[in-house]
């Protein structure tokens, strides 16, 4: 979202993160429409106040109905917007709803996904974003390495929580071996933030030898030590090429699932929750099964994801033992003759185990559709990251019998931009299938779409 909204125009107003002529706006609706609001205004003022991006739009909203000053053709006009109850201002602003440029990062981080973006891809794939208003917005994590003392006092003046903070390490050494200079504050602005009583969630990239062992530990313990965090997310380095940082070994992941466990026992007897959790990958590695999480937050971060698709699974299979011969469209038997299940090679274990609960709860053959990824290179094994040209080249050899679907999951292909990583539309993967495609973003929704 933030890399689209930057290729459409952010330039060096991007650190400061204001356009410096308002707030642009893109479409309108509802009480913003009945106040003579139109799209391609710029707003100057809101309530009074020349305002930064989206989060100033917002704290006036709140309060109910809010005045705006607005320049339309050069010219300034006067609006009041007045929502009625229940009712949403109506106002959408450009730079994908931010209002202005995303934060650009700073840092030159050792492992930057983003430097390991092949050639061709699209142009907002290689923006690097790292903005704390995307991170309140959308739950994106960022460094806390590009905010001066003007945007800490923002943050916890604006109550701007929860935040989701990359932090690699507490040692400040450690991390600026990573991250470069540039993160040789992001410690003591976490403690600000922490200070201040704003919730953080935390991530760690592991990257062995670098920062895991002695300082990893060390992250946990003062990281824990502080209320406001509340959880801390261990992932592994993803690593196109070997260089300076070596990719995480099934010995790397057995090592830190064990100091992982440790963590777990006490924190849930200090904190009441477990705090630390590993990434699904790590457990996978060491081919074990990933277990439940109790930080919902950390899912998106690839945490207690096999376990939730697992538990989806085996809730399907009851309705449809519990459904018998009686019609439920929670439970109903998909019109489908097989299903085929897309996913990364190192997720197939776990939809393997989901297929067979599936199949046999359903009378239906179901399985495992493992394709490996060749756009990022074959130890990139996350299921979201797959090329739209390797599932189709797979299709090729391996097409889909005439009455099987191909079910995959919806952040292979988002619905909101219809196109693959690679740029391969939604209209070529479903002719490969022969129409029969079922992108959802989880298995009741696949099912749902198939019982229709």
């Amino acid at each position: 979202m933030a890399a689209e909204a930057a290729e459409r125009g952010a330039s060096g107003a991007a650190e400061r993160g204001a356009s410096g002529a308002g707030l642009p706006v893109d479409a309108v609706q509802d009480a913003a429409r009945r106040a003579g609001l139109r799209p391609g205004d710029c707003i100057a003022r809101v309530s009074g106040a020349a305002p930064q991006d989206v989060l100033d739009l917002e704290m006036a909203a709140a309060d109910g109905v809010f005045s705006l000053t607005v320049l339309r053709d050069g010219r300034p006009l006067d609006l009041v917007v007045e929502p009625r109850a229940g009712e949403w201002h109506g106002i959408s602003l450009g730079y994908d709803g931010l209002g202005a440029p995303p934060r650009l990062c700073r840092n030159h981080c050792r492992f930057c996904f983003v430097d390991q973006v092949p050639a061709g891809l699209r142009p907002a794939l290689s923006v690097k974003d790292d903005d704390y208003r995307l991170s309140f917005l959308h739950g994106n994590f960022t460094t806390l390495t590009n905010l001066d003392d003007d945007d800490l006092a923002r943050l916890v003046e604006l109550r701007l929580s929860p935040l989701y903070v990359s932090l690699h390490a507490w040692d400040d050494e450690a991390r600026i071996r990573l991250m470069g200079r540039a993160a040789a504050g992001s410690r003591a602005a976490l403690e600000r933030l922490a200070a201040a009583g704003l919730e953080l969630h935390l991530q760690v990239v592991l990257c062995p030898g670098w920062n895991d062992g002695a300082v990893l530990a060390q992250t946990v313990a003062r990281t824990a030590a502080l209320p406001a965090v509340a959880d801390l997310g261990i992932v592994p380095v993803s690593l196109a090429v070997e260089g300076e940082l070596r990719r995480v070994t099934p010995g790397d992941a057995a090592a830190v699932l064990a100091a992982v466990e440790g963590w777990q026992d006490r924190y849930r007897e200090e904190r009441g929750v477990a705090f630390v959790h590993a990434a699904d990958e790590l457990h996978l590695l060491c081919a074990r099964t990933p277990p439940t999480s109790d930080a919902p937050e950390q899912y998106e971060n690839g945490i207690g994801m096999a376990a939730l698709f697992a538990e989806e699974a085996a809730e399907l299979a009851a309705e449809r033992r519990r459904a018998g011969r009686r019609r439920r469209a929670a439970a109903e038997r998909p019109r489908a003759g097989a299903l085929r299940i897309l996913c990364g090679v190192l997720a197939e274990p776990v939809v393997a185990r989901a297929a067979e609960t599936l199949g046999a709860a359903f009378d239906l053959p179901v399985r495992a559709f493992p394709v490996q990824n060749r756009l990022f290179g074959q130890h990139v094994t996350v299921t979201g990251l797959l090329g739209g040209r390797e599932v189709l080249d797979a299709l090729r050899d391996e097409p889909l019998a005439g009455d099987e679907w191909l079910v995959a999951p919806r952040v292979f292909l988002p619905a909101a931009l219809g196109r693959t990583l690679d740029d391969v539309g939604e209209d070529e993967v479903a002719a490969a299938c022969g129409g029969r495609l079922a992108l959802a973003d989880s298995l009741r929704q696949a099912f749902a779409t198939l019982s229709r």
